[in-house]
């Protein structure tokens, strides 16, 4: 457990520095439009993270050989230990932006995209929160299927420690 809870403070660092870089690049006021793009690209040094965590235990803990259920809990841990401290990330944004919900709610409405009443509902700390939970558990747990597709080794029978 040890390499996953490295890793999913890892994970967090990165989130917490791409808050920074979207926010230094205007995805939270004057370009709020182009930080819906933005944020969706998070995908990428996310898997990327992932992958890094599941191949040092597959590595290190494992001795390089892994089936897939033993990567696929690994993935599953660094998901849980993730999704815990997932509420740093909203936590961080709305200390960098303050004004970054009260931006969403003015972009939102004025392009017609959400009633006044339902955007103040949707962009709240707390709904960001819960979106993210909720986020870090579903992407989470794709990753480490996926992941633990192309990192099983190809001889389960020689495994260690199964």
């Amino acid at each position: 457990m040890k390499t996953e809870l490295k890793w999913a403070v890892v994970y967090v660092v990165m989130t917490m520095v791409w808050s920074l870089l979207g926010k230094g690049l205007g995805f939270h006021d004057a370009n709020l439009a182009a930080g819906v793009i933005f944020n969706t690209l998070i995908i990428i040094p996310s898997v990327i993270l992932y992958m890094l965590s599941m191949r040092e235990k597959k590595i290190r803990y494992y001795g390089g050989q892994i089936t897939y259920k033993q990567a696929f809990m690994s993935g599953l841990v660094l998901t849980l230990l993730v999704t815990i401290l997932g509420p740093i990330y909203p936590l961080f944004t709305n200390l960098i932006s303050p004004d970054l919900f009260d931006n969403s709610i003015r972009f939102v409405v004025a392009t017609n995209q959400m009633s006044e009443a339902d955007a103040v509902k949707q962009f709240t700390l707390s709904s960001f929160i819960v979106q993210g939970i909720f986020g870090a558990l579903v992407f989470g747990l794709v990753y480490a299927a996926i992941i633990s597709i192309f990192l099983r080794s190809k001889n389960p029978k020689t495994l260690i420690n199964t």
